[in-house]
């Protein structure tokens, strides 16, 4: 327990400054109108893939390389994994930014965008994405030095980028007269200020993974290792932000109210999944390292551990916006159309969330274990069913958005019970190899 706290607490407390961050940016988009709330909400799910998949994803798998390398005493290894994982992420940022530039106004128009709203979509996610070398490269350092165990420099710039951004995105969007535009350009200059002392700190000899610049040798051996838990990871992130977003076209098809509110309650989700990050985060480092080690006996206190804090955390918080939703949307908006939808969203949403945190434990545990592709096809089956459910219950039915978020919910719980016991399964086989 000692060992999930120490590792979870700072990661976590980075959470709860980026919840206030997310809170107040949603907070000054809604001050420019409903269009531009549902702009920003069609957005989000495709910011949702971009964060995770580097930071949950390709990220993930190399805090695991970098965990299991030094859990073995091979230093030297986890040294080449650092290196080729910062190259990758520099790769992928321009790729990716490259992909939005081309291609972002097709896609929101699929997910249901028109007129003022697509346009204003399209232009702020080219500006956000535009500098995904940023926040990738950021994001990579991060796992890097969360994979050593080190987990408060992350924290440090972290949030100090988050508070930079809280003061940043008012001044850029309001005083400077940028509007909509002034919120991505914040977030970009902030985290830009954040990653420079990151990089110092990497390259600077201070850590216990000393990487160069850029590879000598180029070992694909490393990038296998990266890529071996990062693929899968990433894969899962993409095809459960994938479904998020057919769900969001789902929903933007019922009325503009209801995709405000979707919006709206899909970004209270992301702030809570934040929170079993933190967790999550720590239980891939410590399974990473047992594993290494050849301690499985390990990995299940771990889990229980840090599995029993977050049901704790998010059940309370699901049952407070189940009891009272408008906690949250008030925050945003008091239009009586929009508190409906929002209203059922969180009642029926709200007492999975206890579930959700559960299966990203589980999820983060595989990852340690460097067995991603187990999480990658239950997501695949979960996404598929959620979809196929809700497009079938709205589409060919006619019922309304309740049909769609009692799916999710009962996905939810179904979710975390499958994890479970599938993780369940694999440490049993693991003990009982470490035993012959």
């Amino acid at each position: 327990l000692r060992a999930v706290v120490k590792l979870a607490t700072p990661t976590t407390l980075v959470m709860v400054v980026a919840a206030t961050s997310n809170v107040l940016y949603t907070y000054y988009v809604s001050r420019l109108g409903a269009d531009s709330i549902a702009a920003v909400s069609l957005v989000f799910p495709v910011s949702l893939i971009a964060i995770t998949a580097m930071g949950g994803g390709i990220g993930a798998g190399a805090s695991s390389a970098v965990a299991r390398a030094l859990g073995a005493s091979q230093r030297d290894g986890a040294t080449s994994v650092a290196e080729h994982a910062l190259v990758l992420s520099v790769f992928l940022g321009i790729a990716f930014a490259l992909a939005i530039q081309v291609g972002s106004s097709y896609l929101f128009a699929l997910m249901g965008g028109q007129g003022a709203v697509l346009e204003q979509a399209t232009v702020f996610a080219r500006v956000l994405f535009g500098g995904a070398v940023i926040s990738f490269s950021a994001a990579m350092a991060d796992s890097i030095m969360r994979g050593e165990g080190n987990v408060r420099v992350p924290a440090v710039w972290s949030s100090t980028s988050l508070i930079l951004q809280i003061g940043c995105t008012p001044l850029f969007m309001f005083v400077f007269g940028w509007g909509l535009l002034g919120a991505p350009i914040a977030a970009l200059t902030c985290q830009f200020v954040a990653l420079l002392p990151r990089l110092r700190h990497i390259f600077g000899g201070r850590g216990i993974v000393q990487p160069n610049l850029l590879p000598h040798v180029w070992k694909w051996s490393a990038i296998g290792e990266i890529l071996r838990v990062g693929v899968p990871a990433s894969l899962s992130t993409i095809i459960n932000y994938t479904g998020l977003m057919v769900l969001t076209g789902v929903v933007a098809r019922l009325g503009k109210p209801h995709l405000a509110a979707y919006g709206l309650g899909t970004r209270l989700d992301f702030l809570l999944l934040s929170f079993a990050y933190g967790f999550g985060a720590a239980v891939l480092t410590l399974v990473g390292m047992a594993t290494g080690a050849r301690r499985p006996e390990k990995t299940r206190t771990y889990v229980l551990r840090a599995g029993a804090m977050i049901v704790t955390l998010q059940g309370a918080l699901g049952l407070l916006l189940f009891e009272y939703p408008q906690i949250w949307f008030h925050l945003f908006t008091h239009d009586a159309d929009i508190l409906e939808v929002g209203a059922r969203y969180f009642r029926w949403i709200g007492p999975s969330y206890p579930f959700v945190g559960v299966a990203m434990v589980v999820s983060f545990a595989f990852q340690g274990l460097g067995r991603a592709t187990v999480p990658l096809a239950w997501m695949s089956l979960r996404v598929v069913s959620v979809v196929a459910v809700s497009l079938l219950c709205t589409q060919y039915f006619g019922l309304d958005d309740r049909a769609v978020f009692a799916t999710v919910a009962i996905g939810n719980v179904l979710s975390a019970a499958i994890m479970s016991f599938l993780f369940w399964r694999v440490e049993r086989q693991l003990l009982a190899a470490a035993k012959k």
